[in-house]
């Protein structure tokens, strides 16, 4: 076989062929490069095998699969800029498609995935900090970057914000801004690294409280969630706990499942009379069982817990009866008028469960 035919057989196409061997240490290279994030050298890598497909494609999926674009600042860098464009020049991504717009997202591959957290960050960066000689991108490039990142990340997502609300745990910097929660989080870590345990503790677990509750808005409003079974029965836990306070007011009392950012999650003041903290209970309740009744179609438990505290279900309004049974109605409101008088402070507010400001 002459050395022309040879050279002929490696540039099929035009192309630029690598052998079996040559691809396989090619794809060790790229994954210790991308492992430590060296895009400078992952861009020579492109640059040198820009004529092969097959190798760019390599190099890009060890891209995408160590996640590079981890915060807006370290997008918006020399070395992150120059593997892209050097990426977004090959004849691999024009067949491949780079344009986020005309990709449906479900059928997005791991490097349109890849592009699309690059035109997210890149966005947040640059709307935050302008760059001189460095454009925006487009709108439509951004949404539909979005859009793809929905369709990869759902149910990761998902995940993150679920534990941040359940255990506290801060998401990755993509779910912070993709949620809103961005400003939240920077205040909670800012605080829990700053307030040590003489300071007041009292901004620490309000800062975390409107953390916990921003992120539960936020799972909570995605259309067609399927949120996990740890967070429901997290939620449940502490549906429990509020209605022992209804019933019971003392058990705020209960350092041992009664913590202190648990009252303030839900408004609960441990100074206050019975009587208050039972009505605190009572409405941080009725918002988290409606919340419970959206999420899973079941029935609400509010009944049952009017059934524990004055032993019977809470009475519909009805319309007003005249004739000769009005006597009869004034005599009754009379006879509960004297019943309320005599009661505790915690018995009125048990009396007043069952009228219609609470329902």
């Amino acid at each position: 076989m002459k050395t022309t035919d040879w050279i002929r057989g490696l540039l099929r196409d035009g192309q630029y062929r690598p052998g079996y061997r040559e691809l396989q240490e090619l794809s060790e290279k790229a994954k210790r490069a991308a492992g430590v994030y060296n895009h400078e050298e992952l861009s020579g890598l492109i640059y040198r095998y820009r004529r092969s497909d097959e190798a760019v494609e390599r190099i890009a999926l060890a891209i995408a699969k160590s996640e590079p674009f981890i915060n807006p600042s370290s997008t918006a860098n020399r070395y992150s800029i120059e593997m892209m464009d050097a990426l977004l020049s090959t004849t691999f991504m024009e067949k491949h498609g780079f344009r986020l717009s005309d990709i449906p997202p479900n059928e997005a591959t791991p490097i349109h995935g890849l592009l699309a957290m690059y035109t997210f960050m890149c966005d947040e960066e640059l709307r935050k900090f302008p760059i001189n000689g460095m454009k925006r991108p487009a709108d439509d490039e951004v949404i539909s970057a979005i859009r793809i990142l929905d369709s990869q990340r759902r149910n990761r997502d998902i995940t993150e914000l679920c534990e941040l609300s359940a255990y506290s745990m801060l998401p990755s910097r993509y779910v912070m801004m993709r949620y809103g929660l961005e400003r939240d989080c920077d205040a909670y870590r800012c605080m829990e690294d700053n307030i040590t345990a003489s300071d007041n503790p009292r901004a620490l677990l309000q800062a975390q409280a409107d953390m916990c509750v921003a992120a539960e808005k936020a799972e909570e409003n995605i259309p067609g969630v399927r949120l996990p079974d740890f967070y429901l029965e997290n939620l449940d836990r502490e549906l429990d706990r509020l209605g022992r306070i209804v019933v019971s007011p003392d058990a705020v009392n209960d350092l041992v499942h009664t913590g202190s950012d648990f009252l303030t999650k839900y408004g609960l003041d441990r100074d206050a009379l019975p009587a208050e903290q039972s009505r605190q209970a009572w409405k941080a309740y009725r918002e988290l069982d409606g919340r419970f009744v959206r999420m899973t179609g079941r029935r609400p438990y509010i009944r049952k817990v009017c059934q524990c505290c004055y032993g019977r279900s809470p009475v519909t309004p009805r319309r007003k009866r005249h004739g000769h049974k009005r006597h009869g109605a004034t005599i009754s409101a009379i006879r509960l008028r004297l019943k309320v008088k005599a009661a505790s402070p915690l018995s009125d507010f048990k009396t007043d469960l069952f009228t219609n400001n609470f329902f």
